[in-house]
C-alpha cells in the first residue's frame, strides 16, 4: 500500500460483538467482526496489514460502553490518526426532527443514513431486528423523523418463558408452520410469524404516511427471518450502519 494512501475504519460497537469496515479511496475494500471485549486487541488484528505511514481516520458508533481509543497502542504506529466519535452532538448531514436527540441511539440515525445516501430522492425506512427491532425513517427532505421501537425475536421467546409458569423457552427457526402442533411449535409460529405481519403491517402503515416511493431497508442480526418473508422489502444491507459512519464522516453537511 502507498504511504500517501488515506484509509478510513469504521466501528459499530455492540454489547458483545462489534463490527469494523476499512474504506479506501470511496469504497469499502474489507470488513469483520470482533468480540467487544476485547476490540482494542481486535482492531490492531484488523489493522496489522496496513501500512503505518498511511493517514488514518477512525469513526464509531457505541451503543455499549464508552471507548478512548486515543490510548489504544494498535494505533501509536501510524503516522497520522483522526478520531471521530459520533454521539448526538456530532454534525449529522440530514436534519434531525427527533424531539429527544440526546436519548437516540445513534446506530438508529447512523444506519438511517447509511439508508438513504443509497436512496437520495426518496423517503427511506430503516428496521433493524436484532435484540430489538427499530423502525427509522427519513423523508424525502432529509430530515430524520424518528421511529418505533419494539421487542425482538429473541426477547419474546424468553417473555413467553420467564412470564409463565409452563411455557418453555423456545429458539427461532427459519421455516415455520401457521398451524403449530404442540406447544413448542405453537410458540415458534406465533413469535416468528406473529413479527412477520407486525412488520409487514407497520411498512404498509409507514407506507401510508410516506407514499409508495417510500424505500425500505431491513439490516440486523434476525434479518434472514424476515428478507424472504416480509412483502415491501427493498434491501436487505447488514452494513447499513458502517456506511451510515463513512458517509457521515466523508460527507459532513449534506448527501
Amino acid at each position: 500500500m502507498q504511504a500517501s494512501s488515506s484509509y478510513l475504519l469504521a466501528i459499530d460497537i455492540g454489547n458483545t460483538r462489534s463490527k469494523a469496515a476499512l474504506f479506501h479511496q470511496g469504497a469499502m475494500v474489507s470488513d469483520g467482526s470482533m468480540e467487544t471485549e476485547t476490540l482494542e486487541q481486535g482492531i490492531g488484528e484488523y489493522l496489522k496489514h496496513i501500512d503505518s505511514a498511511v493517514e488514518l481516520q477512525i469513526g464509531w458508533v457505541s451503543v455499549a460502553q464508552t471507548i478512548d481509543p486515543n490510548s489504544w497502542n494498535c494505533l501509536t504506529r501510524f503516522s497520522k490518526v483522526e478520531l471521530h466519535e459520533i454521539d448526538h452532538r456530532y454534525p449529522l448531514p440530514i436534519g434531525n426532527a427527533y424531539a429527544t436527540p440526546e436519548t437516540l441511539g445513534m446506530d438508529r440515525i447512523v444506519a438511517a443514513i447509511g439508508a438513504k445516501q443509497q436512496v437520495i430522492d426518496d423517503p427511506v425506512l430503516v428496521i433493524d431486528a436484532g435484540t430489538a427491532i427499530t423502525y427509522d425513517a427519513v423523508d424525502a427532505e432529509r430530515v430524520y423523523q424518528g421511529g418505533g421501537i419494539a421487542p425482538g425475536v429473541s426477547m419474546r421467546f424468553r417473555a413467553l418463558n420467564a412470564f409463565t409458569a409452563r411455557l418453555p423457552l423456545v429458539q427461532a427457526q427459519l421455516d415455520v408452520p401457521l398451524v403449530g402442533d404442540s406447544t413448542e411449535s405453537s410458540i415458534r409460529t406465533g413469535v416468528i410469524n406473529g413479527t412477520r405481519m407486525e412488520i409487514s403491517g407497520t411498512i404498509e402503515a409507514y407506507q401510508g404516511v410516506y407514499g409508495q416511493n417510500l424505500k425500505v431497508f431491513l439490516t440486523g442480526g434476525d434479518s434472514a427471518l424476515f428478507e424472504n418473508h416480509v412483502k415491501n422489502i427493498n434491501f436487505a444491507d447488514s452494513k447499513l450502519i458502517l456506511k451510515g459512519i463513512f458517509h457521515i464522516l466523508t460527507h459532513p453537511s449534506h448527501l
